[in-house]
């Protein structure tokens, strides 16, 4: 069987810590570190086409909403997991590059809506589809049968963090697919009363 880093670290805390249970780390800590290899490399392609995660996830989040591709802040933070302070400095950001702009609401002035521009569409719908192709590659070392075991274990754990509203599920009750990254929900669903929105693991 091959080993790998939680394996190590396992070992390390047996060594140090005999009566210590680690035994969540054979799976949230492996969720939790393909989740950072997975942002790295999503990165890596991300960069040549001018993007990173942050923006990427905002004008995908945008793109997968439909025409005419606009969203509140606060269902854009829902989408992303942020904060209403961190959003806003994402946005910023994105606006800054001429891929979204903010304009009032027609039923309260006193919000936003923010909204893909032109060249924020052509560049979601330049990358989308190699990003998907760049994500399903790196479950190559997994079946069919075994992709999908892994999918229905994953939802398993993600709605006790995160329930599936109505809208965001499919016929059959299923989370409908990201258009972001592998695992991603639109997560429309708010987190529970006592905790924080949580930066995504991507």
């Amino acid at each position: 069987m091959k080993r790998d880093a939680i394996d190590k670290f396992a070992g390390e805390w047996a060594r140090e810590w005999p009566n210590l249970n680690v035994s969540h780390l054979e799976t949230v800590g492996r969720i939790w570190r393909i989740s950072e290899h997975l942002r790295r490399r999503f990165e890596l392609w991300l960069q040549p086409h001018g993007l990173n995660w942050e923006t990427f996830d905002v004008i995908v989040s945008l793109r997968r909403r439909g025409a005419p591709y606009r969203m509140r802040p606060t269902e854009l933070s829902e989408a992303c997991l942020l904060t209403s302070g961190a959003m806003t400095n994402r946005l910023d950001r994105v606006e800054r590059a001429g891929l979204i702009v903010r304009r009032p609401a027609p039923d309260d002035r006193r919000s936003v809506l923010v909204e893909l521009t032109p060249k924020g569409i052509a560049l979601v719908d330049q990358v989308i589809q190699p990003h998907f192709a760049t994500a399903r590659q790196l479950l190559e070392c997994l079946d069919d049968r075994q992709q999908q075991t892994l999918a229905h274990l994953l939802r398993d754990v993600l709605t006790t963090l995160e329930p599936v509203d109505d809208e965001a599920a499919g016929d059959d009750g299923t989370a409908k697919a990201s258009t972001a990254a592998p695992g991603k929900g639109r997560a429309t669903a708010k987190p529970a009363a006592k905790e924080k929105r949580a930066r995504r693991p991507t």
